[in-house]
């Protein structure tokens, strides 16, 4: 059976290409590749083919365990979305600019042939995560949809660098030949024999996007972060804030939602009607739709569960046409959740958990705790 990567499969990864058991760098690897053994970004050129500095295929790792190598950025990936969303190179350097990096020289190398719509000549790209020392799982087969030039924190020093914004494609499993494929052909537009269908439709411009369906009713320990990890940590801080505090965050958050035009508006603390912030989403060109909402913020311990009654307390104050959500510091029960789907409330529900993915998405929080610049900021 020829070697091929599954989405979610864990590879041995012992860093040798010369290794009988290794499943990563040994399987990619062709004689003549030209493979950087970097800890991220790992283009893989074409062997007949030198001088143009496109790769045939690109591998980023997002190591999850921390280990010796400075590493001081958050990498994402979404199942539920089809998205990865990938940091580029960079560090905190006395010398280098953000585009003097080999990887991100490598990501905007690819951006440049999206943009100017050269899809015969852009890279497929692998996505892997490190779980931990020896071992790497596959994320899935994935196409650059933007490159964001943005700033991150490097031990205290603001940094430029690349987000790159992935889209999972709809396909179970990447052959090995088929990469092998690509680098040996001589020639652009060589038909590929082994290449997955999502990408011949890639190629022509339709863009097939892994559709994970999401389970709709979540356990405790789904949404809540783990005990003693950065990210209890983060969600303890929320829970020591006041509850006028805390509200003050919810709406700060809305409020640095990227690309969507917004308004949204913290009531007052006494006779606030119901809800805690309410507003309203316009969502971008060409859809420009405006959705009113009202939501509700609960400060509560991450052992005292949202109870059916709290939620129905906001559906109640829902007009026509309104949305709801209700996002707290703790966990959904089940029958909570039940109520929402069976009686069909437009109400979004944000577990703990949910809080704290999203303050990392939003670059507020560093090294296991929210930004006290941010905090200061807000109160």
């Amino acid at each position: 059976m020829a070697n091929a990567y599954r989405i979610g499969h864990i590879y041995i990864d012992k860093g040798k290409t010369s290794h009988s058991d290794d499943q990563f760098l040994a399987w990619l690897n062709i004689k003549n590749s030209g493979m950087l053994n970097s800890p991220g970004i790992r283009p893989f050129s074409y062997v007949s083919r030198r001088g143009d500095g496109i790769p045939a295929y690109i591998v980023l790792v997002t190591t999850e365990k921390k280990g010796a190598s400075h590493n001081p950025w958050d990498d994402i990936v979404d199942y539920s979305s089809g998205k990865v969303f990938y940091w580029g190179d960079a560090k905190f350097d006395d010398d280098k600019k953000h585009n003097e990096f080999r990887g991100n020289q490598i990501l905007e190398l690819v951006y440049n042939l999206i943009l100017e719509r050269k899809y015969e000549l852009v890279p497929p790209i692998l996505h892997f995560s490190k779980p931990e020392r020896g071992l790497v799982k596959f994320n899935g087969l994935c196409v650059m949809d933007k490159l964001e030039l943005t700033w991150f924190e490097d031990r205290g020093v603001p940094v430029r660098n690349y987000r790159c914004h992935l889209t999972i494609l709809d396909e179970e499993e990447v052959r090995v030949n088929w990469l092998h494929e690509r680098a040996t052909s001589t020639a652009w537009g060589t038909p590929e024999k082994y290449a997955p269908s999502v990408w011949r439709n890639y190629q022509r411009g339709k863009i097939q996007r892994l559709n994970l369906w999401k389970k709709q009713i979540r356990s405790k320990e789904e949404q809540l972060p783990k005990t003693n990890t950065p990210e209890s940590k983060i969600l303890q801080q929320l829970i020591n804030l006041t509850p006028a505090q805390f509200e003050q965050v919810t709406v700060a958050l809305f409020k640095q939602l990227p690309e969507i035009t917004h308004a949204i508006t913290q009531t007052r603390p006494t006779a606030d009607g119901g809800f805690d912030f309410f507003g309203h989403f316009v969502l971008p060109q060409p859809v420009s739709y405006v959705i009113d909402f009202l939501g509700e913020a609960k400060k509560f311990g991450r052992d005292n569960a949202v109870q059916p009654k709290h939620v129905s307390r906001l559906v109640a104050r829902l007009g026509r046409g309104q949305y709801g959500i209700f996002v707290t510091t703790s966990y959904f029960t089940r029958q909570t959740q039940q109520e929402v789907l069976d009686d069909g409330y437009p109400v979004k529900l944000f577990s703990g958990n949910d809080l704290v993915l999203f303050m990392k998405e939003l670059r507020l929080v560093d090294n296991g705790q929210m930004r006290n610049e941010w905090l200061d900021s807000l109160f």
